[in-house]
């Protein structure tokens, strides 16, 4: 088992006493977020730090690299040239338009949450009867048109898709929310996260107030299951 040391406890149990002390829904899921996010980063930093590939711009011609795919979306590459080190290596393809790619190991958060499903999902199964009716509460909150689901309104914007539900659920900007699962639990309360975060949600909103509201027993119940597995409450 991870040790937690007593900062981090201390930590953890500061914002998990500031959501259950808050009347504002809000403010409680924000708090008890940080409390997630701060134990499933100490379970699983490590497996976080992956490589990450990142275009140069400057020295990319991306725009007539875009103008130049062909109808089955093919660049025959002329030359290329991988150089660097293990933290850091650079690729210099050629086509002859420049595209300089530079790949290092950088922490991706998504991956802490994915081994906290991996770690977690049967214990959730085992208690899935017991959070049938948060799941429904959830479920329902986000109802709409004979579907439920949350909308990654980061990917939304950027496809500027003025919410076409088909070319929304194609491009992967739309988070089913439609089977109880602990995989399900996790990517909805991501994504309203994510867009309480980057300014989606409003408070006094009606819609979201009643998203926000049924998300938040979830998100506890993720929370109190870690604290008391962990021992996160006993600080010496």
């Amino acid at each position: 088992m991870i040790y937690f040391d007593d900062k981090q406890k201390k930590l953890i149990n500061s914002w998990h006493n500031l959501s259950e002390k808050s009347d504002d829904p809000y403010m409680s899921f924000m708090s008890d977020w940080i409390v997630f996010n701060a134990i499933c980063f100490n379970l699983y930093n490590k497996k976080a730090v992956i490589e990450r590939a990142n275009i140069d711009r400057k020295k990319s011609k991306l725009e007539k690299i875009n103008q130049k795919f062909n109808p089955n979306g093919e660049i025959i590459v002329e030359n290329a040239k991988i150089s660097g080190t293990y933290e850091k290596w650079n690729i210099d393809l050629t086509m002859p338009e420049r595209l300089y790619i530079s790949v290092t190991n950088k922490y991706t958060e998504d991956i802490i949450f994915n081994e906290f499903v991996k770690d977690n999902s049967e214990w959730y199964l085992s208690n899935v009867n017991e959070n049938q009716s948060l799941f429904e509460n959830l479920k329902m909150s986000l109802r709409k048109n004979n579907r439920n689901f949350v909308i990654d309104i980061t990917k939304s914007l950027k496809l500027n898709l003025n919410n076409d539900f088909d070319k929304l659920v194609s491009n992967n900007a739309v988070v089913f929310c439609e089977v109880n699962d602990l995989k399900t639990i996790k990517n909805v309360l991501y994504q309203v996260r994510c867009n309480i975060f980057h300014g989606e949600k409003i408070p006094g909103d009606l819609n979201d107030d009643k998203i926000v509201i049924s998300a938040l027993p979830l998100l506890k119940l993720l929370v109190n299951y870690l604290i008391k597995l962990h021992k996160i409450n006993n600080v010496s």
